[in-house]
Parts: structure tokens; sequence; C-alpha cells
């Protein structure tokens, strides 16, 4: 169920429950392949990446670290990602498993699906618009 925003002024708030209902399309979308657009953000990021530390995959999706490190637990405990970091080092060597890469491959065509849907019911052009008004909004 989509959150309503015609029931408040508050732009933040608007902007938030928006997000979250965005959120929740794509996440519908992509439910068959077992993980969510967040999880398939990051499974995507380190198979471009992989090899990665948990810092510099924080830098990559702009998430602090503890955020990122709550996420990932869940791919490392499914198996979808596994840490190859050496013994006695702190270091984190991150990388998808074949399931996890078998996974990500399954995400991608569901979250091109998700945007396709998601352009035509906004309009291709409502797009774009709504892509340079939140290029606005991050330099608040």
């Amino acid at each position: 169920m989509s959150k309503r925003i015609d029931n408040t002024e508050c732009h933040c708030l608007k902007i938030r429950r928006s997000a979250e209902n965005v959120i929740n399309f794509y996440d519908e979308i992509l439910s068959s392949s077992g993980v969510t657009v967040r999880q398939y953000s990051l499974l995507n990021q380190i198979a471009g990446n992989e090899g990665c530390n948990v810092r510099e995959l924080s830098e990559l999706t702009e998430l602090d670290r503890s955020t990122l490190s709550r996420s990932l637990k869940p791919l490392i405990n499914t198996g979808l990602v596994y840490d190859a970091k050496a013994p006695e080092t702190r270091d984190s060597k991150l990388f998808l498993s074949d399931e996890g890469r078998k996974v990500c491959n399954e995400a991608a065509v569901l979250w091109a699906q998700a945007q396709e849907r998601f352009e035509k019911i906004v309009g291709a052009e409502n797009v774009k618009l709504l892509e340079n008004l939140l290029e606005r909004l991050q330099n608040l």
C-alpha cells in the first residue's frame, strides 16, 4: 500500500513518503529474485568492484560504514557475498559468490523492468524533470 502524500503540507514528509513508495515499487518487482532494491544495489557495486573493502564500498554507495555493515550482513549470511580477507587482517575483501552473481544477474533484469515501468507510469519527460529537481535538492 502506497503512503499518502496529500495529507500533509510538509515538503520533507512528502519527499520521504514518495521515496518509500518508489522503493516499495522496486522491491515488489525485484521480489522474485530474493533481494530488495537496496540489496541489489550493493550486489551490483560489489560485482563491479570485486575485492573492495567496506570503506571503499561505503564511499561508492555513499552509505556510512555502520549502515553498510548492517546491510551487508544478510547478504553474507545467505552466502551471496563473501569476505575473502586474509587471516589476522582487518581489511575486508568483498566478492560475490556464484549464487550471488546469479541473483545479481536475475535482479538486474528485474531492475531494468522496474526502470521501464516507472518511466511508463511517470512519463519520460516527467522522469527527466524529476531527475533535474532531485539534482537541485542534492545541493540544499
